[in-house]
């Protein structure tokens, strides 16, 4: 898992868009890990050409990447769980997972 903490504090990954051998895009890495209270932020980096989005709607994460551009999004992770990330874009671009440690 990409992220985890031992204490509360922040986290900052790059999250990269790519194609799988299979011809499927994805963000990877595919799970992310946090502790309840992280401030997160994300550099979302899309290498294709077509726009994509991420999002992790437990915490109003709710982005779109255009072709070859990155964005950052950034939230505090105030809630423990696992939460789902996808492309909001493109409902076959299952992304991953947000498991965020108590």
């Amino acid at each position: 898992l990409a992220g985890a903490a031992t204490q509360a504090g922040e986290i900052s990954l790059r999250i990269v868009n790519v194609v799988t051998p299979q011809d499927v895009k994805i963000w990877e890495p595919t799970s992310i890990a946090a502790k309840k209270g992280d401030s997160v932020t994300l550099q979302l980096v899309n290498r294709h050409a077509d726009e994509h989005g991420f999002e992790i709607a437990a915490f109003n994460v709710k982005e779109v990447v255009g072709g070859e551009k990155t964005s950052t999004v950034k939230f505090t992770a105030d809630k423990a769980g696992i939460f789902p990330i996808k492309c909001q874009l493109h409902a076959a671009h299952v992304v991953g997972q947000l498991l965020v440690l108590e």
